[in-house]
């Protein structure tokens, strides 16, 4: 799990300033991923367009991620930031992305993980979240929200008086591949606060697997089935609502790439970037 602090109140001290550093389709998001950005591509080339820096990615783990654990996290970090006499900022993020165990579960899923992201801010009117989303050099791929729940912080908490009373926390699908692409994962809060950044991409903390796969895109129009996306959040959460229906997709997201998918002549080697730019 991992977390990024926004820009502090007006008042906040100069140092804590310095704290400043997912109704999209399915198939507008693999078919974009694919034509965007190359996989394996070192960071830095070609050049980040992204102004803010959001988060190293965190060692994934296969613990459960559950309502109180995402409430011990946020409380600890309140208690850092309070114990350095840090000023309450405008809101905080953390997040866990859980992925298959293996290449079986992985297709099972369609080539998706579980992003399980949560908000909390001090202005009522920032949720829900607009958007998530994966911005890359030259476009942004929209990352589908399976579900959200909003919640009040308990004001005894540190955590409310750090970050603020409001928090939601949301089930998206994020693509695993875009580990292996230049990007960035930001959000569209309501009011406020828009490509809010939340991780930096790509990173070297996704299973040896996945490197080793032909295609590890999501194909156009695919969604997990009902069962295995149950079942994933099952394996990997207690005490938040499983959902019972998957998300609502569009006939534009059923349709099939313009291009097939560039295949590589050795199936362990990524795709080079020319052609995965290609129209």
């Amino acid at each position: 799990m991992s977390r990024r602090d926004d820009l502090a109140l007006p008042n906040r001290s100069q140092w804590a300033l310095r704290l400043c550093a997912l109704t999209a389709t399915v198939a507008i998001a693999s078919a974009t991923l694919a034509q965007n950005n190359p996989l394996g591509q070192k960071p830095n080339t070609p050049p980040r367009p992204f102004q803010e820096k959001g988060d190293a990615p965190a060692p994934l783990s296969y613990g459960q991620t559950t309502p109180q654990t995402v409430t011990d996290k946020l409380e600890r970090y309140a208690k850092d930031w309070l114990s350095k006499q840090v000023r309450p900022v405008e809101r905080t993020t953390v997040y866990t992305i859980c992925h298959a165990r293996d290449r079986a579960e992985f297709d099972a899923f369609a080539h998706y993980s579980l992003l399980i992201l949560t908000v909390v801010t001090q202005s009522a009117e920032e949720l829900p979240l607009k958007r998530v989303y994966l911005r890359m050099p030259d476009r942004e791929v929209p990352i589908l929200k399976i579900e959200s729940w909003r919640r009040n912080v308990d004001q005894k908490l540190a955590t409310y008086q750090m970050y603020g009373p409001y928090r939601e926390d949301g089930f998206y699908l994020f693509p695993l591949s875009a580990f292996l692409r230049v990007a960035q994962l930001q959000t569209d809060l309501a009011a406020n606060r828009s490509s809010l950044p939340l991780l930096e991409l790509p990173t070297d903390v996704g299973p040896a697997w996945l490197m080793s796969m032909q295609n590890p895109d999501p194909l156009p129009g695919a969604l997990p089935t009902l069962r295995a996306l149950q079942a994933l959040i099952k394996s990997c959460t207690s005490g938040f609502p499983i959902p019972t229906s998957l998300p609502q997709v569009s006939p534009e997201a059923r349709r099939p790439a313009a291009e097939p998918l560039p295949q590589p002549d050795d199936a362990r080697k990524p795709t080079a970037i020319k052609d995965l730019f290609k129209r």
